[in-house]
């Protein structure tokens, strides 16, 4: 049985596979309607997750308001000489005495507590920080994760459409007598798992628009249609360049504000070891004599039991611990970066590497095998292998694409917020 056939419907169908291979390489042309830039701010004046904070900031504020409030002075008034025995058994006797008394703080605690406030209020700024560069972080992934999405859909769309076409083109065949039914069985199955491959690339791309609107506390429908993703560029960044921008990540200024308030906190607990002084004064009023006389007095207390040892040594383990923390941070941000940056080679090289090589390996052996099948020498199956194989390898490359896209945003949000590698890739398309 001969496998060549005269149908124009095959040609169509060959022309198809041939625009399917370029239009899948190439990102979409149309602007985006939002930008990353955009994206970025929605996502800093309305997600959700940045609301605490800002109470935080005023709390803190408050708390530096009361440190700095001196001890209130005290009223003493103290009745002597009365309900006792003899000439003291009334109340005729009773002598008088007012005095306010009022605590002068030593050691500069005063100071201290304002300062242990206004580490706190750095910390909550710093927190705060933190919490919009993990946003920031959370909505440029999200719009990346669309734009693969956008990619993923387009392509899924246009193997649906030729795998419509293929087995129309399958059934006539097999009407004519050009072609077996087990070819067309098989046309049938790949259409089949196809439809299935782009209702799950819609489904996957539904989700990617709710989780960028959910960044700033919107819905869906607040996200514009957006293009796909472009294509990988031909060189990395500086990774040096990268490396030494690591030291400005939020997370750095969060752990020396916590170090600076557990230093704060020593400094507290060491004042609270100067002894406070107590001074009154007042006027005592002599019922028999109908005198008065002036009150004076100093009271210190003796430190013989409680120095405030214990709360010292326990502020200093403190700040030795948050010391290590920031070491551990530091190890910790480093390899967030190693593993960015790896993912990053691995994804370029992996695009790079199948978009110059093996595409235009696999796009000859297509075209060899239409060839074929023009001259009789090959079935139509030998042609759909050969389209679903190009179509695999275009889903390959978009997911390296989007693999590299991911990793930029990861490198970006462990050294810039405002993701300029981000930016310069998106607008190279």
């Amino acid at each position: 049985m001969s496998f060549a056939s005269k149908s124009p419907s095959l040609s169509s169908l060959l022309s198809c596979v041939y625009l399917l291979t370029l239009s899948t390489l190439l990102a979409a042309e149309s602007a985006p309607g939002l930008s990353l830039a955009e994206a970025l701010r929605r996502a800093d004046t309305g997600s959700p997750a940045l609301l605490a904070p800002t109470s935080a900031t005023r709390s803190a504020e408050a708390l530096i308001a009361q440190a700095g409030v001196r001890p209130n002075p005290t009223l003493d008034l103290t009745f002597e000489n009365f309900a006792g025995s003899g000439a003291f058994r009334a109340f005729d006797g009773v002598d008088t005495t007012v005095q306010i008394s009022q605590v002068l703080e030593r050691g500069g605690k005063r100071e201290k507590r304002v300062g242990v406030a206004r580490s706190g209020l750095e910390i909550a700024e710093q927190e705060f920080a933190v919490r919009r560069a993990e946003v920031r972080a959370a909505a440029a992934a999200a719009y990346i994760a669309v734009l693969a999405a956008n990619s993923r859909t387009d392509h899924a769309d246009r193997s649906l459409a030729l795998a419509w076409e293929a087995a129309d083109v399958i059934t006539a065949e097999v009407q004519s007598a050009a072609a077996s039914n087990a070819e067309a069985a098989r046309a049938r199955a790949a259409l089949s798992t196809t439809r299935a491959d782009q209702t799950r690339a819609e489904s996957a791309r539904t989700k990617a628009y709710a989780s960028l609107a959910a960044t700033w506390g919107g819905t869906p429908d607040d996200s514009p249609t957006l293009p796909g993703l472009p294509q990988v560029p031909h060189t990395l960044p500086d990774r040096e360049v990268l490396f030494a921008q690591l030291s400005a990540h939020p997370l750095h200024g969060l752990q020396q504000a916590t170090i600076g308030a557990r230093r704060a906190a020593v400094q507290l607990a060491r004042s609270a070891s100067a002894q406070d002084v107590t001074v009154a004064g007042g006027l005592r009023s002599l019922k028999d004599s109908g005198d008065a006389a002036l009150v004076v007095g100093v009271s210190v207390p003796l430190p013989f039991r409680n120095q405030n040892e214990g709360a010292i040594r326990a502020a200093r383990e403190a700040l030795a611990g948050a010391e290590q923390s920031a070491r551990a941070l530091d190890t910790e941000l480093r390899a967030a970066f190693a593993s960015a940056w790896q993912d990053l080679q691995l994804a370029h090289t992996v695009a790079r590497d199948l978009r110059a090589d093996a595409l235009p390996a696999t796009a000859e052996a297509l075209a060899m095998i239409e060839r074929a099948h023009a001259q009789g020498e090959a079935s139509l199956l030998n042609v759909f292998e050969a389209r679903r194989s190009l179509n695999a390898l275009n889903r390959e490359i978009l997911d390296a694409e989007a693999a590299f896209a991911t990793a930029l945003v990861r490198l970006d949000a462990l050294t810039d917020p405002t993701f300029p590698l981000t930016t310069a890739f998106l607008s190279s398309r």
